[in-house]
């Protein structure tokens, strides 16, 4: 009896699995608006989204002070089909760090820090185990090179929204090294949340706050928060994930949100915030000012891997200098881009975390565009 049992049991619950996940199948129809360019835009996301299944995304290009196009698609949610649009709030994962970098080198610009002072001079009562600490600085947190491990586990399920939450997080660490600061690139979520309290120390404001007084409001982005539950629930999307097995794409039931992680992760943005952020740093970097501190978040910071500045991921589209973050957690993918010397900035959000890929087979493309058209 108990081998028959064992025939069916794998055949059941792959049925169970079938029958318990909604059903969704992304089909938009393209259709005509605008001029060719709003045109080809259009045609490259919807052919994308139908490909990989999206359930939404939305899209942000400027050019120089312009806003040139904003656009939401598809679906907040698979269960209700309320639309996306522009306005639209979704995670946007590690683009998070962009904003967490400039916060410091707002500070460093002010004369209230340097890049190469000591964490332990800051925050002198971290917990460590591990002499080379001693030697990390602000420079190497910002360059992914301080030696720090990566976070394993972020819990979202905790959810917390006390204003201790980051000192909580912090101040609880025993810190070990993976290598020597300053000898190895090793991305570190863990670096930038501790950034995130020198922030907290520096300024005697919650992260969080500063963060929304002095980078989002000064740059025109009224809605948005690195606090979730502070974003309107009129402009939320839910996560969504494929199943392995089935394929089909079911909504998350936990959103990516719990206040320690959020100099690394939890910036809640839509593509018309972005658009007006890309615009106001595009501005930053054109100052004459000698004396420029945001420059310095594009330059190479670590000579073995030139791919990464003090808080931007740094690459070349058709031999242009390029930088940006690409963004990722459970429910959600997202992508910010900008060259420079074009005076351009693309931003591309979405709420699903599988086919990672179609960020930048729809970003790069457009951005081709933009060459031509602008």
């Amino acid at each position: 009896m108990k081998r028959i049992q064992s025939r069916y049991i794998a055949p059941l619950l792959l049925a169970l699995i079938f029958c318990s996940c909604q059903s969704f199948n992304q089909n938009i129809e393209i259709t005509a608006s605008g001029n060719s360019f709003t045109q080809q835009v259009d045609s490259l996301v919807i052919s994308k989204m139908n490909h990989y299944n999206i359930p939404g995304l939305a899209i942000g290009l400027v050019a120089g002070d312009t806003i040139l196009y904003t656009k939401g698609f598809g679906v907040k949610c698979i269960s209700d089909s309320h639309p996306v649009t522009e306005e639209t709030i979704f995670h946007t994962a590690s683009v998070s760090k962009l904003f967490t970098a400039q916060a410091i080198l707002l500070l460093v610009e002010k004369g209230e820090l340097s890049l190469d002072d000591k964490l332990l001079t800051i925050v002198p009562e971290l917990k460590y185990k591990d002499k080379n600490v001693e030697k990390i600085t602000i420079e190497s947190l910002l360059n992914h090179t301080s030696g720090l491990p990566d976070v394993h586990n972020y819990h979202w399920e905790y959810n917390n929204q006390s204003e201790k939450s980051l000192e909580d997080y912090v101040l609880d660490l025993n810190l070990k090294l993976k290598w020597e600061p300053a000898t190895k690139y090793h991305y570190s979520n863990l670096g930038y949340n501790i950034l995130g309290y020198v922030i907290e120390r520096i300024t005697n404001t919650s992260f969080d706050t500063y963060l929304k007084e002095n980078i989002l409001n000064k740059s025109g982005m009224t809605n948005s928060d690195f606090r979730y539950f502070k974003i309107a629930d009129s402009l939320k999307v839910s996560p969504h994930s494929r199943y392995r097995i089935t394929g089909k794409v079911y909504e998350r039931q936990t959103y990516p949100y719990t206040r320690e992680q959020a100099p690394g992760s939890t910036l809640n943005s839509s593509a018309t915030d972005l658009s007006k952020w890309m615009i106001s740093f595009l501005q930053l970097l054109e100052s004459n000012d000698a004396e420029n501190v945001y420059a310095k978040m594009i330059e190479p910071g670590f000579d073995p891997y030139p791919y990464i500045g003090h808080g931007f991921q740094l690459s070349t589209i058709d031999s242009k200098a390029a930088i940006g973050h690409y963004g990722g957690d459970k429910g959600f993918r997202s992508y910010l881009l900008m060259i420079p010397e074009e005076k351009i900035g693309l931003v591309l959000l979405a709420n699903c975390d599988y086919e990672e890929d179609f960020r930048q087979e729809i970003l790069h493309p457009i951005a081709r565009l933009m060459f031509a058209n602008f």
